[in-house]
């Protein structure tokens, strides 16, 4: 098992999670705020925290980490852009860590160029922790304001080997830029909407997200769904599922928290 190992942030107070990615189950095409449950949300920032998302496979396994859609088939993939809401977390049921993000390589290869956001529930409340990661490397976390409500967009590209990863806040003002160069060029066979299950295990418990909705998803310009061959992905335990996509429309879908 492949994990991700997560230090203590200099402004809140963390647990040590260990987390862990097994990968996607390939089915066919069929943030931020601190969230009082009962109360209002109040904004939260994140101090840099060095972090690695663990390797995605694409086999079948009796638990699935990811949720969303991949497309391959059509590479080498030089972009995706997209938006997604930012949820107002419901933290009664209990702790955990969810993150999505959209990036480039990972459904069956050893290199994710990723950037996103976690959704942590800790302590009964909610905290949101925006990244980027070019894995193997570790995770770089940014510390800017988001609420719960907000809409973050977000665009991960290469161009002679240089990658350049965005993601912005309209609400809060803010856009961080992030300019890579990897050592070994990645191969670009996929490209991914993807909301994770992090945390300790191989299916850790699901924080209650209510939904979050991906939209105007496009890669290489046109979108999601005519860029190459869709795979569908679930959040799952098991035989139970933890997680409801929609149907993929264009570049746009919602997943939905069914369990923890």
């Amino acid at each position: 098992m492949l994990v991700r190992n997560e230090g203590t942030a200099a402004s809140i107070k963390w647990k040590s999670w260990r987390r862990a990615r097994w990968g996607p189950i390939t089915l066919g095409l069929a943030s931020l705020a601190i969230a009082v449950p009962g109360g209002a949300a109040a904004s939260v920032t994140a101090s840099a925290v060095p972090v690695t998302h663990a390797l995605p496979r694409s086999a079948v396994h009796a638990d699935q980490t990811w949720s969303g859609y991949a497309v391959t088939g059509a590479g080498p993939y030089a972009k995706i852009t997209g938006s997604w809401n930012v949820p107002a977390m419901n933290c009664s049921p209990g702790g955990g860590d969810a993150s999505p993000w959209i990036g480039i390589d990972g459904w069956s290869n050893k290199t994710v160029e990723q950037i996103g956001i976690d959704l942590d529930c800790v302590n009964g409340k909610a905290s949101y922790h925006p990244w980027v990661e070019m894995y193997p490397g570790p995770s770089d976390y940014f510390k800017d304001t988001v609420h719960a409500g907000d809409t973050l967009t977000a665009s991960v590209s290469v161009s002679d080997g240089r990658w350049i990863l965005t993601e912005s806040d309209a609400s809060t003002g803010w856009t961080k830029t992030f300019h890579r160069t990897p050592k070994n060029p990645p191969e670009q066979l996929s490209a991914e909407a993807i909301l994770e299950d992090i945390g300790s295990g191989a299916a850790p418990p699901v924080p209650d997200f209510n939904a979050v909705t991906f939209s105007d998803i496009t890669v290489d310009g046109v979108a999601l769904a005519s860029a190459g061959t869709p795979h569908q992905t679930s959040l799952q335990r098991g035989s139970t599922f933890l997680s409801q996509e929609s149907p993929l429309s264009g570049g746009t879908f919602s997943i939905t928290w069914l369990h923890r």
